[in-house]
């Protein structure tokens, strides 16, 4: 069919909204509004800007929602005490929107083209994030603090709502220069990185190189300062250099000039980790988590995050467990307890419903079908990423499992 601007328009809200949707701060600070937005906007894409659903098309997506809707109602049958019906609901709008998102790209748009609306998003994150970074400098004396709605020992310092900043938690000095962390319009830096990441995958590897915008995409993410998103973001270098140093060896230089800076940089950063709460929230989280997967593997203990975070306050890890993580790592863990929700997706995913179905939703996310191209790197970025920040079960990530088991179900739909 023809793609008209209107297309287009409506296409690209509901992408930006989709990214939004995991992590960004507007679904942060009106979460449950625009969760119903991306729904509604999602609903009307498919039944007003594109063909009939195709009949194989509507089978796969319908068979998608009945197992998924499935699954929640199993995990709420038999999840432990006395969960919110309220998130169980959250979870099934959520799904909702990630089949009605793909049933309108599979049936009336290509990969190719949702690729390059992702890719246009992104650059527009690019930039802001540069702008975010760049502009402190000038703004710093004039923020204001505004807490998070859903956590309120959390704050965030902006300038008139245009620019973001957590100097408490994410200021640094480097070289004697001051900065903070570049969080963009995420809520923190951890999260910027991985969109960022996955522009510079396609600039890289999808589509045709802009050199510049390689430039400023690895210029953007060292403003995050994430260990994980620098890692990630040399071994896609890595990709894209194997590929274009014969017929450029210039980019020798190039990797030699940003090697030689990363590990200086990372290996004060990586030093400090250690020590710091973030180091040691990740730790705790992997082995308490794996902990409690131990006691209740079958059907987990529920999909509810806030029973999940005053259940895990009260849980005792296992002796032998930590004894093995210790010394096979070297790490002391210093963490003993805490009420706040986990920041590692795939341990948790499996707390909440179980290894079966989690291994069935875990195989799904590894057979997505939205990147197809260098498929097996993508899935490094968003693996690494959805294993060290609380991201799995939103939108964004939520639609590679979605996407997963609708070409699971295509096989028998023809």
């Amino acid at each position: 069919m023809k793609i008209t601007s209107t297309h287009k328009l409506f296409d690209t809200i509901l992408l930006l909204l989709l990214v939004f949707s995991s992590g960004g701060l507007l679904f942060v600070f009106h979460r449950n509004l625009f969760s119903v937005v991306l729904f509604s906007i999602s609903l009307f894409s498919l039944f007003f800007l594109g063909e009939r659903v195709k009949k194989s098309i509507f089978n796969t997506s319908l068979l998608t929602l009945v197992l998924f809707y499935f699954f929640i109602l199993i995990n709420y049958i038999y999840c432990l005490g006395d969960q919110s019906y309220i998130k169980y609901g959250f979870h099934l709008l959520n799904i909702s929107s990630c089949v009605f998102i793909l049933t309108h790209f599979i049936n009336n748009r290509d990969t190719s083209y949702f690729l390059k609306r992702l890719r246009w998003i992104l650059r527009i994150i690019l930039y802001y994030s540069i702008c975010n970074f760049l502009f402190y400098y000038l703004v710093r004396n004039n923020l204001f603090e505004i807490s998070y709605p859903y956590a309120k020992d959390r704050f965030v310092k902006t300038f008139n709502y245009i620019f973001f900043y957590d100097p408490e938690r994410s200021s640094l000095n480097i070289l004697g220069l001051d900065f903070v962390r570049n969080q963009g319009w995420f809520w923190e830096p951890g999260i910027n990185q991985i969109y960022l990441n996955i522009l510079l995958y396609l600039e890289g590897l999808v589509f045709k190189r802009n050199k510049w915008v390689i430039l400023l995409t690895i210029f953007a993410i060292f403003t995050t300062y994430s260990t994980s998103g620098i890692i990630i973001m040399m071994i896609i270098l890595i990709f894209i250099f194997k590929s274009s140093i014969k017929k450029n060896p210039i980019l020798i230089f190039l990797a030699i000039s940003i090697v030689i800076p990363f590990y200086f940089i990372t290996k004060s950063n990586v030093e400090e980790k250690l020590e710091t709460f973030s180091f040691q929230k990740r730790y705790f989280d992997l082995i308490q988590t794996i902990s409690i997967i131990n006691d209740y593997p079958l059907t987990g203990i529920g999909l509810d995050d806030s029973f999940f975070s005053d259940f895990r306050s009260s849980h005792f890890i296992n002796n032998n467990l930590l004894n093995t993580f210790e010394e096979s790592t070297s790490f002391e863990l210093r963490a003993k307890s805490t009420d706040k929700g986990s920041s590692n997706s795939i341990t948790y995913l499996m707390v909440a419903m179980g290894i079966p179905i989690s291994s069935f939703l875990l195989y799904c996310f590894f057979k997505q079908t939205l990147f197809p191209n260098r498929k097996r790197i993508l899935m490094m970025i968003i693996f690494i990423s959805v294993f060290t920040e609380p991201l799995l079960l939103r939108p964004f990530f939520l639609i590679f499992i979605v996407s997963g088991m609708m070409s699971f179900f295509s096989r028998f739909t023809k």
